[in-house]
């Protein structure tokens, strides 16, 4: 992945994970202890993150930090295979409740 790409893909994640919590950018630096100005900058690809700064803002959205580089059609792909996993688990423990149903009443 190049450079700008990398920028683009955590500017994209954070903008995702900033608005799915409702917050602003104000409100994400609030909680990050990092200026709003900060905040903008990364979003805006103005600037890049010391290793500091951005385990503070994963911390502040509760997500790991390797999450904030996930590029969004791998990340949609990963919700959709675990989205996926549930419904198959969800239909297996239907079938398994039936049968036992089924044999209890017999």
């Amino acid at each position: 992945m190049e450079s700008q790409e990398l920028r683009e893909c955590l500017s994209q994640n954070l903008k995702k994970y900033r608005k799915m919590r409702g917050w602003s950018q104000f409100d994400m630096a609030e909680k990050a202890q990092i200026s709003e100005q900060t905040m903008s900058s990364i979003e805006g690809l103005r600037l890049w993150p010391s290793d500091k700064t951005l385990s503070k803002i994963a911390t502040a959205l509760d997500v790991e930090i390797y999450k904030l580089f996930v590029p969004q059609r791998l990340a949609l792909q990963s919700e959709s295979i675990a989205e996926l996993k549930n419904a198959v688990v969800r239909t297996v423990e239907g079938l398994v409740h039936d049968t036992l149903h089924d044999w209890e009443t017999q």
